[in-house]
């Protein structure tokens, strides 16, 4: 028994006959008379008693309709889910990053969610690059943006953009307003305030003091502000403290800021997991255009003298 033969042998029986059900599924009659018989000749009996003013349902038949009736409702709802689905995506998707890169684009992620795909529920977190590298091979987020974070077999990366960092320090600073610095000009620095990702601990040189360490962006750059060291952040997580004068800085030309998707390989990834990469991939490039991130330009390949 297969769904088509089902779906003719309630027709037939709801409209009393070959005719009219022939004439309401647009099948020719003697093509649905001999589907009702090869359903009556596997289950082993008549489903339907033939007369000269039509059919009437047997007491096995009334079973068959009853429980079809109910299976192709089921089909039909699941169709229309599926359908709905592919037309716009529901569910809920868990994106993780580090406090630098929320900032900026959570509030356009959501807005976009909000006018497109207003049947994703979004559960927005935020933690350093180690913290959310954990929660997705648990399985606790479904996406993350990650900076600089190390090789790992269970995971796939793609690069989102790849920014200019910046020493960061607070306004009127001197150093700061050289322009651009090479790594002789921080050797020397009196003092560094770090992230406690690991992806930027060695990123000072060796002879630069490291007292203070902290997990938040806003902390960080509120110490730099009163002089309690330099920091090291992408212009994406500064842009608005430089435009206001309330932070110094001074480009790294050597220094970038790799910043990755991230998701569990072999999981399976929904179509909202799906809208989600792409729409990430747009605010980005929006950010980019509108000057609040800073793309690192093309590293130079070394030539070789051999």
């Amino acid at each position: 028994m297969d769904l088509r033969q089902l779906r003719y042998f309630v027709a037939v029986a709801e409209r009393g006959g070959f005719g009219a059900a022939a004439s309401a599924l647009n099948v020719a009659q003697s093509a649905l008379s001999r589907h009702i018989k090869l359903l009556e000749h596997e289950l082993g009996g008549a489903l339907l008693e033939r007369g000269a003013r039509g059919v009437s349902v047997t007491e096995s038949g009334r079973v068959l309709l009853d429980r079809g009736r109910w299976l192709l409702g089921a089909v039909d709802d699941v169709r229309a889910e599926v359908q709905l689905e592919n037309r716009e995506p529901s569910g809920t998707v868990r994106l993780g990053a580090p406090s630098s890169l929320a900032h900026i684009f959570y509030t356009p992620l959501a807005r976009r969610f909000a006018e497109r795909f207003p049947r994703v529920q979004l559960e927005l977190s935020e933690g350093l690059t180690e913290e959310m590298t954990d929660r997705l091979l648990r399985g606790e987020v479904d996406i993350a943006i990650l900076s600089g974070p190390q090789p790992n077999d269970h995971l796939t990366y793609q690069t989102l953009v790849v920014e200019q960092v910046f020493l960061i320090g607070p306004p009127g600073d001197p150093l700061l307003g050289k322009g651009p610095l090479s790594r002789p000009e921080i050797a020397h620095l009196p003092a560094a305030v770090l992230p406690l990702s690991a992806s930027t601990r060695d990123a000072f040189p060796p002879g630069v003091k490291s007292r203070l360490r902290v997990e938040s962006m806003a902390s960080l750059k509120q110490m730099v502000a009163v002089g309690l060291g330099y920091g090291l952040l992408p212009y994406s997580g500064i842009h608005k403290e430089v435009a206001d004068g309330t932070l110094a800085a001074a480009r790294l030309s050597w220094l970038r800021g790799e910043r990755v998707l991230a998701l569990p390989r072999g999981r399976p990834v929904t179509r909202a997991t799906r809208e989600t990469v792409a729409a990430l991939e747009v605010i980005c490039r929006q950010l980019i255009a509108n000057g609040k991130i800073l793309v690192a330009p093309p590293q130079r390949r070394r030539q070789s003298t051999g």
